[in-house]
């Protein structure tokens, strides 16, 4: 998962951008992606799922996705950055 705040004025950015993301994700690395966010004072938290990714490829899918996302200026709309979170998932 990924996460990242961004100003207020710049919810309907994010909001497009992480939609073409997500399209371009799903296509490229056959991932369901989903985003949602949190308001909070001063500023909205976003965050980003991807699933399923295969065992051994999350290094490879975090790069392309890093890119992804640089390409379409979500770095830039970052408040602090974007945060990559990996978990292991049990049954």
């Amino acid at each position: 998962m990924v996460w990242f705040r961004a100003d207020r004025a710049q919810d309907r950015a994010c909001a497009e951008r992480l939609s073409l993301l997500g399209r371009r994700m799903a296509g490229a690395q056959g991932v369901e992606a989903r985003s949602g966010w949190r308001d909070e004072p001063g500023y909205r938290t976003w965050l980003e799922t991807y699933e399923p990714l295969g065992a051994g490829g999350c290094d490879a899918f975090i790069g392309a996705l890093q890119a992804a996302a640089k390409e379409l200026g979500l770095d830039a709309l970052a408040m602090g950055g974007r945060h990559v979170e990996v978990f292991e998932w049990s049954a």
